[in-house]
């Protein structure tokens, strides 16, 4: 059977809906990111977000490779959730653009990242060992994020 293809048991295909979170997980992290960026005037907090959002991206564009051979479109994350994120972020820094605080944004980020990362695989058990593996590189990277930015705590 061809792991791109929906199992007739399953009403939805396990890879498309992982891949898909991989999708939507790596777009809130780079565009948060790109957001705190913008923000921050610590030059090493700065040049460490540029490296996480570059990973981000990477992981990104990997899912979107799978999701295409797969034949299947992405989802990504909606303009709505774009736009909450977006003001949540703009409230949280309003009267505190510490580092100190823009690091615990991304620290509570990437736990939520790692937490929905979870969801997904038990939620889809028959993904392919692919859409699976590139799953546990994201969590694997939400979980080193959120220690690295301890640093800036």
């Amino acid at each position: 059977m061809n792991d791109c293809k929906n199992d007739q048991n399953h009403g939805t295909n396990d890879n498309e809906v992982v891949l898909n979170e991989v999708v939507r997980n790596t777009e809130m992290g780079k565009n948060t990111l790109d957001q705190l960026i913008g923000i921050t005037d610590d030059r090493r907090f700065k040049a460490s977000l540029l490296d996480h959002q570059r990973e981000f991206r990477r992981l990104n564009q990997e899912a979107h490779t799978a999701m295409a051979a797969c034949g299947a479109v992405s989802q990504g994350q909606s303009k709505k959730d774009k736009m909450m994120t977006k003001m949540g972020i703009w409230t949280e820094t309003l009267k505190d653009k510490s580092t100190r605080n823009l690091a615990d944004m991304v620290i509570q980020g990437a736990n939520q990242g790692v937490l929905d990362c979870e969801k997904a695989r038990k939620d889809h058990p028959q993904a392919s060992v692919g859409a699976r593996k590139l799953l546990d590189e994201l969590q694997n990277f939400e979980e080193r994020t959120a220690m690295a930015m301890r640093e800036y705590l």
